[in-house]
């Protein structure tokens, strides 16, 4: 700090008239800096500089030691006022970028502070050189004050806005210079010099910001300040005094540098407010993205599906030129791609069967380390990945991302992005790519939850469920059609039952459990044993469901299931039956064809109700007569209340014939009225009565 103060003390004396009051002072700018920059415990180091600089600089220039030990106390005083003040009012340094810490910058840096030095200076100076008291302190004022705003604003800035230098270095360099071009020619051939400087004071506010405003400011003020103390003023044609020629030559530096200062915050402060509106509409459009990514996934039970709907998903509408998402092959040899598009044709032909896990690529690095791999540039891929150093550049790709897919520890795949156009990657858009891995990575994990459970469920149904009745007794012509629902919603609880009993009985059952999968799978095998252990030990149907009810309550997962239960006795013709909140079995009449609904036997579904007590009903049969049980998913579907299914499945068995194929009349319901796709498995068990001891 101490060279600086004596560099600008010496180009005071030497060059910006000091001797012909007000002389331009940068050390102000230089000490006011120093001080606010520098915690309270070290002040008195930066005031031990200064005094013994400006000893040693005023005794060179041949000033008496009591003045320049009044000059050395008013340049003391002065940044220690104006520091204080300023922190003070700015709660810490100051901000030069916003609007209210410039104004009480200038306050206290560049007004209160050079103002008391003035009166300390302008009173020593007075007496020492018979001049006006209220002249010198003016004069002292005015030098100072333009010097704290040029040097002191540019050092504030720096550690905030010097990267804008950094990153246009080239123009930084060509606006300083325009500035000191346009600053000598308006002084040297006496053009108005607001003029031509205002349009290059501008390009630096609006290209450079504050602290290119203020650097050619700096540039302006010490330019204007040298020409004026060398007698070539801008406003020399005005015939002013050397003394007044430097008065006006401040003012018109400090109207300059604030103006361009105050544009610079202007026009940050607008595109500051753009760039936030701009990142707020690119965060609505990524939830977005997010929240239809997360629907189309939760319907995507399947790896192939899951890649099918990130790629349709991610593909443009997130920027990216190219989607890919792949996993580790079943011998954990190679990745391979469960979805790719945007690709070039030197990507697919390099990569298109997947990549040896042993390999170095971005994705094969991503997948064996666990850890993002970002890459900006292609010659950073180069680089990083020389075996494919060319890969990038011939895709004409500028950046891309491979983000590990995982469960738990272990990395199951890759979520590929690539640009061809250079990416910010802040934190925002990492986030964004993020969750998007954590997403489809929780998608895989269901997706292998559910193949696993989906293999066990089915093994069970079909050891349950055997594609044709295997215990259909003599006197019963029976037919089954049994068609889960379509694969996306699993394997449900649907199940019928028909098993020959002693006394010539045969016994039938339909029944439905709440929920899909294994559980449901599970439930069902459970209900469906213990329905048939309860008939084999002579239970009658209202028995059966009365004990089955209790058990659904503790025994099942859904907690909820309805049932038919019918048992059949040819050698009285008669037919008993019970309901427990099961849609009513239907009856075709053999003699005239009349459908009639079983429902004088309806009772409470199994489970939810304690102690339930269910009603048995009796009715006679007749040789030809057609039962016909289903489940809910032949009547109730989307867009058809049940009501309307029943009747619609009425109509369709009054126009089948008594010797009419059951199997055929079986396929026409399920054909009409639950037709792919279902929401819901369906169950049709049809039971012709033939004429005993045929």
């Amino acid at each position: 700090m101490a060279l600086f103060y004596a560099a600008g003390a010496v180009l005071s004396w030497e060059s910006f008239g000091a001797g012909i009051t007000p002389v331009f002072f940068p050390p102000a700018g230089v000490t006011l800096a120093a001080m606010l920059l520098t915690p309270r415990s070290r002040w008195p180091v930066v005031l031990a500089a200064i005094i013994a600089t400006e000893l040693m600089v005023d005794l060179y220039n041949g000033v008496g030691i009591q003045v320049a030990l009044g000059y050395a106390l008013a340049n003391s005083v002065e940044p220690v006022i104006g520091a204080s003040l300023v922190l003070a009012w700015c709660k810490g340094p100051p901000d030069l970028r916003v609007r209210g810490d410039l104004a009480k910058f200038i306050a206290g840096g560049c007004v209160a502070g050079p103002l008391m030095g003035g009166m300390i200076g302008g009173a020593v100076g007075a007496a020492s050189n018979n001049t006006s008291l209220a002249t010198t302190v003016v004069h002292w004022w005015a030098g100072d004050a333009i010097g704290a705003l040029v040097v002191a604003s540019p050092i504030l800035l720096w550690g905030k806005q010097s990267h804008l230098l950094r990153n246009r270095l080239t123009e930084t360099v060509l606006v300083l210079a325009v500035v000191a071009v346009v600053s000598v020619s308006a002084a040297w051939f006496e053009v108005p010099p607001a003029l031509p400087l205002l349009p290059v004071m501008a390009w630096a506010a609006l290209r450079l910001d504050v602290i290119g405003a203020a650097l050619a400011g700096a540039v302006v003020g010490f330019t204007f300040n040298y020409m004026t103390g060398t007698g070539i003023g801008a406003f020399r044609q005005f015939d002013f005094a050397p003394s007044a020629g430097l008065v006006v030559t401040q003012i018109f530096v400090a109207v300059i540098v604030l103006t361009a200062m105050v544009i610079a915050q202007e026009a940050s402060g607008r595109i500051a407010a753009v760039s936030a509106r701009e990142a707020e509409r690119r965060e609505r459009d990524r939830l977005q993205i997010l929240a239809e990514l997360a629907q189309q996934l939760s319907a995507a039970l399947t790896p192939s599906q899951i890649g099918e709907a990130v790629v349709r998903q991610l593909f443009n509408d997130s920027g990216a030129q190219a989607v890919a998402v792949g996993l580790v092959s079943p011998d954990e040899r190679r990745l391979a791609w469960a979805g790719t598009a945007g690709y070039p044709e030197i990507a697919r032909e390099g990569f298109g069967a997947g990549i040896p896990l042993d390999e170095l690529t971005a994705a094969t690095e991503a997948l064996n380390t666990g850890r993002p791999v970002v890459i900006g540039s292609p010659s950073e891929y180069q680089r990083r990945y020389p075996d494919y150093g060319d890969l990038m550049m011939s895709s004409e790709a500028e950046a891309l991302v491979n983000w590990p897919l995982t469960s738990g520890d272990q990395s199951i795949g890759v979520l590929g992005l690539m640009w061809t156009r250079p990416q910010p990657f802040d934190a925002a858009q990492l986030a964004y790519i993020s969750a998007v891995a954590t997403m489809v990575g929780q998608a895989l994990v269901r997706a292998q939850v559910y193949a696993d459970e989906h293999a066990r469920a089915a093994v069970l149904q079909a050891a349950v469920l055997p594609t044709e009745p295997v215990d259909t007794a003599a006197h019963l012509d029976v037919a089954v059609i049994y068609q889960p629902a379509d694969v996306q919603h699993g394997l449900g609880g649907d199940w019928y039952d028909v098993m020959s009993m002693p006394k010539q009985q045969t016994y039938l059952a339909v029944g439905d459990v709440v929920g899909h999968g294994l559980p449901a799978v599970e439930d069902m095998a459970q209900l469906r044993s213990a329905g048939r252990a309860m008939a084999l030990q002579g239970l009658p149907p209202s028995r059966i469901l009365a004990e089955l009810n209790t058990f659904t309550a503790h025994a099942c997962h859904g907690r909820f299931a309805t049932m038919a239960v019918m048992i059949v006795d040819p050698t009285t013709n008669s037919l008993s039956y019970g309901l427990a909140g099961h849609p009513f079995p239907l009856l075709r009449r053999a003699r005239d064809g009349e459908v009639v609904q079983l429902d004088n036997a309806a009772g409470p579904a199994l489970g939810p109700v304690r102690d339930a007590t269910y009603v048995e009903c009796r009715l006679t049969l007749e040789p030809g007569d057609i039962l016909v049980l289903f489940t809910d998913g032949l009547v109730e579907c989307r867009g058809m209340s049940i009501e309307t299914g029943i009747s619609r499945a009425r109509r369709l068995v009054a126009g089948w014939q008594s010797d009419s194929k059951l199997g055929d009349g079986c396929r026409q319901l399920t054909e009409t009225l639950a037709s792919s796709p279902r929401q819901d498995d369906v169950c049709v068990l049809a039971v012709r009565l033939l004429p005993f001891g045929d």
